[in-house]
């Protein structure tokens, strides 16, 4: 062991005396062990948030989505369909024509996305358990229904008993506008009845009504082969980003291949976002904390004078000196880093296991704050505790060695 090791355990370890050190000591001690507790179930909560946002995009955004990159709608061969189809690990291929249209029902209107799809849709039994009430159908016997959003069911005083007033669906005319006719026929109408009321999320459910394909087509006066997307269901345990990158080379670069992450890139970079400055202000208030250790080692080099001199005499150096203390800065700092982890660590399977802090939020999909630890996250806690240490640290190790080196050793 060397000199320098064994001084600073010596000088940490060694009961100190009961001075105002001491207490210094350990207010530095407690402080650094809050902020990385505080961290670590920050962090915690983030990643919770973010594995909830996820694990809610699965319930109804498929595993990956086909888009075009110049055009709103389009449609595809059948021949690439079926290489599509061929692709190991595709399960269904599923159309979907979406744009928004303006609903009216018993003297009620709203704007609404209305989602075309069709058979292959109900087979995959996608949205099935978020069905709160109705049937899962889109069509039954050649008619039209809807499979509502909870918010829209609601909003629009909906009923499944009501037999004589259709929902009407009303979308502009294109051909019509473009040549400024402004008359009744500048808008297109049908109808459907409610069969479901769907409650999957609140976006989704103040905003989507799903609809027959066909009968979405000719409603926006779209091709019979139109589709505004594909969604591709795979099969389970299936490499999806080799699933899309052979997806990527059948349709080209005028089509992009989303997996469901990349669906919603900007939601999840927003998440990353946010918990990236909270780190960095943590880490900010962390090395606030640290002038309580910074204070600790200058009143110990002051304690430590005649201690100093005398190792002096016994031929230290000058780096063995500026050693001592930064790791007596380091012992301080990590003893309380240890059990601020150790806190965290406890606190957050606590609440992952028995959620005993609510979000207070009523409705809310979950009763709790997520929690999601990751060994990351601590590791980045702990680089974060070194790295202030040692800043911290530095003054108080050479104002010990100039004191002992650039003054006589004896008063």
């Amino acid at each position: 062991m060397s000199i320098s090791l064994f001084v600073a355990k010596r000088y940490f370890f060694s009961p100190f005396k009961a001075s105002f050190i001491t207490l210094i000591s350990r207010i530095s001690m407690i402080g650094v062990g809050v902020e990385v507790m505080a961290l670590v179930l920050i962090l915690s909560v983030f990643n919770g948030l973010e594995d909830f946002q996820k694990g809610l995009f699965k319930t109804f955004d498929p595993d990956l989505t086909i888009v075009s990159k110049t055009e709103s709608r389009f449609s595809f061969q059948a021949t690439q369909l079926n290489s599509i189809a061929k692709i190991p690990g595709v399960r269904s291929i599923q159309p979907i024509l979406e744009d928004q249209a303006l609903i009216r029902y018993n003297g009620k209107q709203l704007v609404v996305t209305l989602k075309g799809i069709d058979s292959s849709f109900i087979a995959s039994k996608r949205l099935k358990n978020q069905v709160v009430d109705g049937e899962y159908l889109v069509d039954y016997e050649g008619h039209p229904f809807g499979m509502v959003g909870a918010g829209v069911f609601m909003a629009m005083g909906m009923n499944f008993e009501d037999s004589f007033h259709p929902i009407e669906a009303w979308y502009p005319n294109q051909k019509a506008l473009a040549n400024f006719q402004i008359t009744q026929d500048a808008a297109n109408q049908k109808a459907f009845f409610p069969s479901a009321v769907l409650q999957v999320e609140q976006t989704f459910d103040n905003q989507q009504i799903l609809v027959p394909l066909q009968w979405m087509r000719e409603l926006t006066l779209s091709d019979s082969t139109a589709v505004s997307r594909f969604d591709i269901m795979l099969e389970e345990g299936v490499n999806e980003v080799q699933v899309q990158q052979s997806i990527q080379q059948i349709l080209g670069s005028n089509f992009g291949v989303q997996t469901r992450d990349q669906q919603h890139a900007i939601l999840l970079r927003a998440i990353k976002i946010e918990k990236l400055f909270v780190f960095i202000l943590m880490a900010f208030i962390m090395g606030i904390a640290s002038f309580t250790l910074f204070y600790a080692l200058s009143l110990l080099v002051i304690e430590k004078k005649k201690d100093l001199r005398t190792l002096l005499a016994m031929g230290i150096t000058q780096r063995q000196l500026l050693l001592i203390f930064l790791l007596v800065g380091l012992f301080i700092s990590f003893s309380g880093a240890v059990v601020g982890m150790g806190l965290g660590f406890t606190l957050g399977w606590i609440q992952q296991t028995f959620g005993i802090i609510p979000l207070g939020i009523p409705n809310a999909l979950i009763d709790a704050y997520p929690i999601q630890m990751e060994w990351l996250d601590f590791l980045m806690t702990a680089l974060v505790v070194i790295v202030i240490t040692f800043l911290a640290s530095i003054i108080p190790a050479r104002k010990a060695v100039q004191m002992t080196f650039n003054q006589p050793k004896a008063d």
